[in-house]
């Protein structure tokens, strides 16, 4: 929104400040009265100070104001810094600082060129303008508006975090128990081998056993502690069971060759024999009772 709408363009105001002034006063002082007006009305932005140097330079090229004389600032020592203003001094262009106050002297309070400052500038050297807007009644600014104070809350306490049960670490036993498993299933398949006594099926219990002991002794070089102890003691019921794995496999043949059925009756019960060594080797026993075990079996085989 244009400054004019809601307050005095920078010409009109700077004849009504000169006026109330006594006919003379410097731009600095005029552009300091303009800003506090400008304020009053609430406006920031209305005009900067390079503006307000084109505006006198307008108003002193139009003859509304004319140079009046020069006096040294009120907080520069002209003397002390080697500037005095001379007696007879007229003004001149002085871009260096510091530099003697200008004082300049209106003319024509009554001119209309001093509404339209800019405008009338243009008109005179021959530019065309178009017509202004009607004026409105300017509105005094209302009143500020204080904002109630905002009623205090009391801040909620923070909330707990909720509490993070860490899970137990798996015991030796837990670890170990996958294998376990696993011995489980190919004690699983020694009992259907009774029944379906078949050199595939010997093949498919030595598989597993291999594969078995391979992850076995794996994970065991890397163990600590007690599933060391867990599963050294695998790794040795590993090796009894896959060192008996000819036994079994020579019972096997010797079922499958059987012609009589004394033959196969006396074939079939070594393979039972063959596969309850194999199943013991595999199984958790005291040594002692493995040991007798061991001796009953050996003579029913041979």
């Amino acid at each position: 929104m244009p400054v004019r709408v809601r307050a005095k363009p920078p010409g009109e105001f700077m004849r009504d400040h000169m006026v109330a002034a006594g006919g003379i006063d410097y731009p600095q002082s005029m552009y300091r009265a303009y800003k506090t007006y400008l304020k009053a009305q609430g406006l920031r932005d209305g005009c900067s100070r390079a503006s307000w140097s084109k505006y006198i330079w307008l108003a002193n090229k139009m003859g509304l104001i004319t140079f009046d004389h020069a006096e040294a600032p009120a907080y520069w020592n002209a003397i002390e810094n080697g500037v005095e203003v001379p007696v007879a001094y007229t003004r001149e262009s002085r871009p260096q600082a510091p530099s003697p106050r200008h004082y300049y002297r209106i003319v024509n309070p009554t001119d209309s060129r001093w509404i339209r400052l800019e405008a009338s500038y243009r008109e005179s050297i021959g530019i065309e303008v178009p017509p202004a807007f009607p004026r409105v009644p300017i509105k005094a600014a209302p009143p500020p508006v204080k904002k109630p104070p905002k009623a205090k809350l009391p801040k909620p306490a923070p909330a707990k975090p909720p509490r993070v049960v860490k899970p137990k670490p798996p015991t030796a036993e837990e670890k170990v128990q996958p294998y376990e498993e696993r011995i489980g299933l190919i004690l699983a398949a020694l009992s259907e081998l009774e029944t379906e006594p078949t050199l595939e099926k010997v093949a498919e219990i030595e598989d597993g056993l291999i594969i078995l002991g391979e992850d076995v002794l794996e994970v065991a070089e890397k163990a600590r502690g007690r599933e060391k102890t867990l599963l050294s003691n695998i790794a040795v019921r590993w090796r009894t069971a896959i060192e008996e794995m000819p036994l079994l496999r020579s019972s096997v043949q010797r079922v499958q060759a059987a012609e009589t059925k004394t033959e196969r009756a006396r074939a079939e019960a070594a393979l039972r024999a063959a596969v309850r060594v194999v199943a013991e080797d595999l199984s958790i026993l005291p040594p002692e009772e493995r040991g007798e075990k061991r001796e009953c079996q050996t003579q029913l085989i041979s």
